[in-house]
């Protein structure tokens, strides 16, 4: 009866020590007043593409939490490129991918648009325009 006792004892310290730990890795963010800053440079807005479109930009902040890219059609918001890397607490994070379209035809207006978060949910939203045949 007493092993289950200790046993029973040990579980719920080890459950309690687990429970802060994550508290004190969650107030490692709270520091983090400023919004992550996110600058794209490939598409420049209006650039128009034939063939294979770049995507570059960076991201930085304390710490990152999430980044969402998409590309989609202006004409029916049709997604032609999604992806959503892996930036969990990355400070600093450059991202650089080529995709050709598929099903264009001719001269087609899209939009990137990129999203980041941080930790502290701050949330940034940018935009390009541009155009792919």
């Amino acid at each position: 009866m007493k092993i289950k006792h200790l046993l029973l004892l040990f579980t719920l310290s080890a459950a309690m020590i687990s429970i802060n730990a994550c508290k004190s890795e969650d107030d490692d963010h709270g520091d983090d007043h400023n919004d992550p800053v996110l600058t794209i440079t490939s598409p420049t807005e209006n650039e128009s593409f034939l063939g294979e479109v770049h995507i570059e930009l960076t991201v930085t902040d304390e710490s990152l939490h999430s980044l969402s890219i998409k590309v989609t059609k202006d004409s029916d918001g049709s997604v032609v490129y999604e992806d959503s890397p892996t930036v969990h607490d990355e400070t600093d994070y450059d991202y650089h991918e080529h995709f050709t379209p598929a099903g264009l035809s001719g001269l087609t207006d899209m939009t990137l648009t990129v999203v980041v978060e941080d930790h502290s949910a701050h949330v940034v939203t940018k935009t390009v325009k541009f155009t792919a045949q």
